[in-house]
């Protein structure tokens, strides 16, 4: 009885150390498995403060002083200008037509008070108008204000940068004989924004009629 007993006594150790393999093997598990999650918590973290950054960051402005955004605060989509001649539209002598290019003068009124700006693409078109009208007649006597717009429009055509390409039409003057570039643009398609947009929403905002007495 002795040496079963011994025998007993020896197999009591190798039967404990079998039954501690599963659980090391499973601490090892769930120690894996914490470190995989804690990774998988700072990526996801880490990707969701850089999509802030990426992201627009729409604020409240108050449109009082300096408070506001420095342009009109909708979602204007692309479109495709394809240069025309322009025959038959927009005649220097057509007031009624050029009238058409200014819904309420271009300027809105936004914010909880209703603060007054004039939408920059209106004072472009004005320019271009008082030109018009100063190259006729100089309706407008003011010398000053035409070539306030020959300044401002520069300065905006600079601004945009168009880089859209112009097919070369190679012209021989009959002055000297000689072949020059020349381009007219037309066909041309220039990316843009949607004007009509722009326009639809200028005429739904009119901006508030003065009131100063």
């Amino acid at each position: 009885m002795t040496p079963l007993t011994s025998q007993a006594t020896r197999r009591k150790p190798t039967h404990l150390s079998s039954l501690r393999h599963p659980s090391n093997a499973l601490i090892a598990c769930l120690s894996v498995l914490a470190v995989v999650t804690v990774l998988n918590v700072a990526f996801t973290a880490y990707t969701i403060i850089t999509l802030e950054d990426l992201l627009p960051n729409p604020r409240a402005w108050t449109y009082i002083g300096d408070d506001f955004p420095s342009e009109l605060p909708i979602d204007i989509p692309p479109a495709g200008l394809s240069v025309e001649t322009g025959e038959g539209h927009f005649s220097l002598y057509d007031d009624d037509e050029w009238g058409t290019l200014f819904p309420s003068q271009g300027f809105v009124s936004l914010g909880p008070h209703d603060r007054t700006f004039h939408v920059s693409l209106f004072h472009q078109l004005h320019c271009l108008d008082v030109i018009r009208v100063g190259y006729l007649t100089n309706r407008t006597h003011a010398f000053e204000h035409i070539e306030h717009c020959l300044r401002y429009l520069r300065q905006i055509l600079l601004c945009h940068a168009d880089t859209t390409l112009e097919v070369d039409i190679p012209q021989r003057l009959e002055e000297d004989g000689k072949w020059y570039h020349t381009a007219n643009g037309v066909g041309s398609v220039h990316k843009c924004k949607d004007w009509t947009v722009l326009r639809r929403w200028v005429s739904e905002h009119p901006s508030l009629p003065l009131d100063l007495e």
